[in-house]
């Protein structure tokens, strides 16, 4: 049992360090937040960029609603730039638009107009407005997962940190229990004459 202790506060462990970094950095003149690739560990960005593993998640993120539902979720470009946080997932900020820095011309939440200068920043050249495309090859696409890998992971890790503390609770009260059974047998010898 021991062993299952230490290798939960293990996990829990390795889970926390894997999952130190950024949380997203606010924009100028925006609320919600834009997720940068760098700021997650090489560990985690070595299991997306494993081959043809990214491949096959944007082809899953392409299947599902994330950017329909972006979509309709805000009318115009004043809503979609004041939109807190907590209402624009790091999917739809890192895949379903492109970022901020490429100064592309808003239309409509998944539709913009590209701006006449190049950038350096390759996102910008990735972005495209057809759906089964959008910013799915950007790497704030990859830092949008990695972003909700994170969340998720961390809610998982304080589950473990909880469960290794409650297991290693109910081993020390076996231990405590089995070494005051084994105490009192002896003492019972003892007085029986049994030494």
């Amino acid at each position: 049992m021991f062993v299952v202790v230490v290798a939960l506060a293990c996990l829990a462990v390795f889970v926390f360090a894997v999952t130190t970094g950024s949380s997203g950095h606010r924009v100028p003149s925006r609320e919600f937040l834009e997720y940068d690739l760098d700021d997650y560990s090489g560990w985690l960005r070595a299991r997306l960029d494993a081959p043809g593993r990214w491949d096959r998640i944007k082809a899953c993120l392409a299947a599902t609603p994330t950017c329909s539902d972006f979509n309709g979720t805000y009318a115009n470009a004043q809503d979609l730039f004041t939109a807190a946080p907590n209402r624009m997932t790091p999917l739809q900020s890192g895949c379903c638009k492109p970022p901020t820095s490429c100064g592309y011309t808003f239309v409509t939440p998944t539709y913009w107009i590209s701006p006449i200068s190049a950038t350096a920043d390759p996102d910008c050249a990735a972005w495209s407005n057809e759906e089964d495309k959008f910013c799915y090859s950007c790497a704030s696409c990859k830092a949008g997962l990695l972003q909700n890998l994170r969340r998720e992971w961390r809610r998982a890790d304080l589950i473990l940190a909880v469960a290794a503390v409650l297991l290693l609770a109910v081993y020390a009260m076996g231990c405590y229990a089995f070494r005051t059974a084994k105490t009192d047998e002896l003492f019972r010898r003892y007085r029986q004459g049994y030494t």
